[in-house]
C-alpha cells in the first residue's frame, strides 16, 4: 500500500512540475515578424494591369506601425497572438536586412488557417524622394485609417503551432506597392491600397 501511495505521489508531483513549466498547458510560442518590402534595390519599371506604367527606385527610410495580430481555427475561433497589447514595429522601407521581430505570444497548440492583422497606425518616413504615379513623394507619408482608426488585413495562412517549437508569422508590408498609390501632394495612402498590398505568410 505504501509503495502504491508513493508512486501516485511521485506521478502527481511530475504533473505539477510540468504545469509550472507550461502554465497554459497546451499553449505554445508564436513569433510575429515584419519587413518593409521584399523587392530588390535599384530602379525598376512596373506595368500595372489596371493602371499606368511607372518607374521608381525602392523606397528608402522606415515604415512605423502599431498592430494587433490574431490567428483563426474552426475549433478555437480567433485567438490573439499579441496578448491584448498593440505590437509596435519600425522596419526598413526597402525590406533589406532581416525581418524584425515585433511581437511574441502564446496560443493553443494546433493548426490555424487564417491570420488577422489590425493596423492602428502606419506611417512611412522617407529619407529621400520616391518617384510615384502622382509625382515625387518625400517626407512622412500616412496611411489613411478613415473614421474607425484602423485597417484590418485578413489572409489565409497555414499556421501550425507546436508544443516543441516556435511558430512564425511574417508580415510583408509590401511598401513599394502602396507607396506608389500615394497622393504626392497630401502625402497620404488610401486604406484600400494599403490593405490590398500587405502580405501575410507562415514560416
Amino acid at each position: 500500500m505504501k509503495k502504491t501511495t508513493l508512486s501516485l505521489t511521485a506521478a502527481a508531483l511530475a504533473l505539477f512540475l510540468a504545469a509550472c513549466d507550461n502554465p497554459a498547458g497546451s499553449d505554445s510560442n508564436v513569433q510575429v515578424l515584419a519587413r518593409g518590402d521584399d523587392a530588390t534595390a535599384g530602379s525598376q519599371s512596373v506595368a500595372e494591369a489596371d493602371g499606368p506604367r511607372y518607374s521608381h527606385s525602392t523606397a528608402q527610410g522606415t515604415i512605423d506601425f502599431q498592430a494587433r495580430v490574431y490567428v483563426y481555427s474552426s475549433t478555437s475561433g480567433w485567438l490573439e497572438v499579441t496578448e491584448a497589447s498593440r505590437a509596435a514595429g519600425s522596419v526598413a522601407a526597402s525590406g533589406h536586412g532581416e525581418a524584425q521581430t515585433v511581437a511574441r505570444g502564446r496560443v493553443e497548440a494546433g493548426s490555424y488557417s487564417r491570420v488577422r492583422v489590425i493596423f492602428e497606425d502606419v506611417d512611412a518616413n522617407l529619407s529621400g524622394s520616391l518617384a510615384v504615379s502622382t509625382g515625387l513623394l518625400s517626407g512622412s507619408v500616412a496611411v489613411n485609417l478613415e473614421s474607425d482608426g484602423q485597417v484590418v488585413v485578413e489572409r489565409d495562412a497555414n499556421v501550425t503551432v507546436s508544443a516543441d517549437a516556435t511558430s512564425r508569422i511574417l508580415i510583408n508590408l509590401n511598401a513599394d506597392a502602396w507607396l506608389n498609390s500615394a497622393n504626392a501632394q497630401t502625402r497620404t495612402v488610401s486604406e484600400a491600397a494599403f490593405r490590398s498590398a500587405v502580405r501575410v505568410t507562415a514560416e
